[in-house]
């Protein structure tokens, strides 16, 4: 397929939609973190959630944090409340937030143990694990909130759905694609756009 325009900025804005325990959500995060890893500070990355809602015909307590069934998840509600554990992670550490992302694609954690197993990934990388329960304890429905209003801005229906530059991106899930397409949407690519990355991705397709 033909190379997807992008409009171009000094920062391009890449906005990552997954849910915490979608397999194919995380392969694109495993393919998206060397791309943003080698771009730094030169771009806006922001991880995002993907939440629904109980329109959807989800219910508290098994797939909502609320009574009123806003805030949910596909996959039940532990991964509801590891969404939120990222959201504060990302809010209090983002620099950890790669690499303790990383220990949960690579499978460290289940969806059946994730509310204890967390914190021995994010001790593992140093992260503050009373800060990011306090984090939990006092701001998961704004937090929440935020990130429902995201999704019906842009739209969101499935994990994961990534934006450069508010365009949703649709190539395949390797490093360099992922790579390629944010250094086009530079009015003038930094030269770490030159350096080669993995091609590899798993199935480059493939929605929860």
């Amino acid at each position: 397929e033909p190379a997807k325009e992008y409009p171009k900025s000094d920062r391009p804005k890449v906005l990552m939609f997954v849910m915490s325990f979608c397999p194919f959500g995380q392969q694109a995060e495993k393919g998206l973190k060397p791309a943003v890893e080698l771009l730094g500070d030169k771009i806006d990355f922001e991880p995002h959630y993907v939440i629904y809602s109980g329109k959807y015909g989800y219910t508290y307590p098994d797939y909502c944090i609320d009574e009123n069934a806003n805030y949910c998840s596909m996959h039940g509600i532990a991964e509801l409340r590891e969404d939120v554990r990222q959201l504060c992670i990302w809010k209090y550490e983002p620099d950890k937030f790669w690499p303790y992302v990383e220990k949960i694609y690579q499978g460290n954690c289940n969806l059946n143990n994730i509310d204890t197993c967390w914190k021995e990934q994010a001790e593992a990388v140093g992260i503050d694990v009373a800060k990011i329960e306090e984090c939990f304890n006092n701001e998961a429905i704004a937090l929440l909130e935020k990130e429902a209003e995201l999704n019906e801005k842009y739209g969101v229906r499935g994990s994961p759905t990534i934006f450069i530059n508010d365009v949703e991106y649709s190539g395949n899930r390797s490093p360099e694609s992922f790579k390629k397409a944010i250094c086009s949407a530079f009015k003038e690519a930094p030269e770490e756009c030159s350096e080669e990355l993995s091609s590899e991705t798993g199935a480059g397709s493939g929605q929860c």
